[in-house]
């Protein structure tokens, strides 16, 4: 199957254009709900994370934090075909060719069935090493196993269930994966809850944890073959040519996915490594609030993707290069917002939330991946849309010299720094090519020059920002007035007001502010709607 190829009777009278139209208008309602069920899980977060920690102890936690990044490894065995499969999903429906959407998924299907297998397999003998890998003790190493086992269980289900997922975001519904996102999440806070207040540890959260991910993965097959009628999934439909052009494009996603891990999923394993499972969980703190920032990013960033995929099958490059700059600057004004306060109050926020052994212990930390995260936002934006347009082949190799870097630095400044060093590692390799190289690169495929891109997405944002970041230094530092949740949360608020009034005034042009005025006056009538259905 020629998967890059159009031909005149591929587009059924304009159908494409139409998909890409209204996958545009649902941008406004696709925020919108990305961000209520992200403010849902950010609450569970905050509330349950504290429970955890506490409920399981300083090793038991940092136990769990290392099985869940060390088992995370196998989602490497996909080979990034969700990716692939969410790309020409995308593409296909801009083309109107259901037949070629089944043979999509047909073929990632049984692709991803094997490394299920190969999954289930690692999870078995990574277990039965465990004890040999980390200083674990004794009383723990057979919950250990057995949740590194079941957490295997799970990353197998969600192999094929990821496709699919990526049917549900390549049609752009992700007023539907909010709800598969929040539900599950509740149950699981829901249950971690009673469980860990009634004295059950290690072993009851990888089984609630594993019961989640089966959940979630079943309400997106649901959700998959309600917006797709024509779904099929038959032996006949299995395809070489697709399987070719599904490897194609992911060998780099594979590439992507190594790279993402190493960045974010080797540093406790290096900290567990060196200085113990104990250690784990200061560092795991402080990464897992910048995890939440990051993760949160992509309610916005996750729409560039499908969008750019629709653009490229339909030639439309103007429209391209106008999601590139305006979404990486909203990217990267949003991530502002969130970096400037974690950089400046965010390790007062650790000991109020988590005790004050985690405010000199975990604030260098925060600090340093706050600002990775901001260089990750930048990339992540150029990211989404070189995958839409199959271009990301450069880009990948890019992460992979950072997440080498990160791994080979992060082993170095650990023996001089301790944990701080291993954020270090993460932070220097990032500024080079998250916040320099790949945007620059992605400028300069889009036909952009880099020196406007700089000016108009990062100087621009950074301008915005600077007096936020002053009001919370002076509030904080200069005064000393943050010392409770009350003053924090007045600090904040003021902060984020301000930062609000000047990304208005600032950070938008007025081209962009009109399309705001737009976004929230066709929001407001999507929700009015939906309150009439109700």
């Amino acid at each position: 199957m020629g998967q890059e190829s159009v031909t005149p009777g591929q587009v059924k009278a304009g159908k494409g254009a139409r998909a890409l139209d209204d996958a545009k208008a649902r941008i406004p309602w696709n925020v919108f709900c990305n961000w209520a069920s992200y403010g849902v899980n950010l609450v569970i977060g905050l509330l349950i994370g504290p429970l955890v920690v506490h409920r399981l102890g300083n090793v038991a936690y940092g136990v769990w934090a290392l099985v869940g990044d060390l088992i995370g490894y196998s989602f490497l065995l996909e080979f990034g075909t969700r990716y692939a499969v969410t790309r020409y999903v995308a593409r296909h429906h801009a083309l109107g060719s259901q037949r070629d959407i089944n043979r999509v998924l047909t073929t990632g299907l049984s692709f991803t069935l094997v490394s299920a297998a190969l999954v289930l397999t690692a999870g078995g003998v990574v277990a039965y090493l465990l004890p040999r890998l980390f200083s674990i003790p004794s009383g723990l190493v057979l919950d250990a196993r057995l949740s590194l086992i079941l957490v295997s269980v799970g990353i197998a289900v969600s192999l094929p269930g990821s496709l699919f997922h990526g049917c549900v975001t390549a049609l752009s519904r992700y007023d539907l994966t909010a709800i598969r996102s929040a539900v599950p999440n509740i149950l699981r806070a829901v249950s971690l809850w009673y469980f860990l207040t009634h004295g059950y540890g290690l072993l009851t959260v990888a089984i609630i944890s594993t019961l989640q991910t089966c959940l979630a993965f079943a309400l997106d097959f649901v959700m998959a073959r309600r917006l797709l009628p024509g779904l099929g999934i038959r032996r006949d439909y299995f395809d070489r040519s697709t399987l070719r052009s599904l490897v194609t494009f992911s060998v780099y996603a594979f590439i992507l996915s190594v790279s993402w891990r190493l960045i974010y999923f080797s540093d406790n394993v290096v900290v567990g490594f060196v200085l113990g499972p104990a250690a784990v969980t200061f560092y795991a703190v402080g990464a897992h609030l910048i995890g939440l920032l990051r993760d949160s990013l992509v309610n916005i960033t996750a729409l560039y993707a499908p969008l750019a995929s629709q653009m490229d099958a339909l030639k439309k490059e103007d429209s391209l290069r106008k999601l590139f700059m305006a979404g990486s600057r909203i990217g990267f004004l949003y991530i502002l917002a969130g970096v400037t306060a974690l950089t400046m109050v965010g390790p007062r926020f650790l000991g109020l939330w988590m005790g004050e052994p985690f405010e000199p212990r975990s604030g260098p930390v925060l600090i340093l991946l706050a600002i990775e995260a901001g260089c990750h936002a930048l990339a992540l934006c150029c990211g989404q849309v070189l995958y839409g347009m199959n271009r990301h082949k450069v880009g990948a190799w890019l992460w992979l010299c950072n997440g080498a870097a990160n791994l080979a630095l992060s082993t170095v400044m650990i023996r001089w720094w301790a944990a701080v060093g291993v954020a270090w590692g993460t932070l220097i390799p990032a500024v080079l090519i998250e916040a320099i190289v790949l945007p620059a690169f992605t400028a300069s495929i889009l036909g952009v020059s880099p020196g406007r891109f700089y000016k108009s997405v990062v100087l621009r944002s950074l301008l915005a920002a600077a007096p936020y970041a002053g009001w919370l230094w002076l509030l904080s530092h200069g005064l000393g007035l943050v010392k409770g949740w009350t003053s924090l949360t007045l600090a904040v608020a003021s902060g984020l007001a301000l930062y609000a009034l000047l990304v208005w005034k600032v950070g938008l042009d007025g081209a962009e502010r009109d399309l705001a005025k737009s976004w929230l006056s066709g929001l407001k009538r999507r929700i009015l709607v939906s309150q009439e259905e109700l």
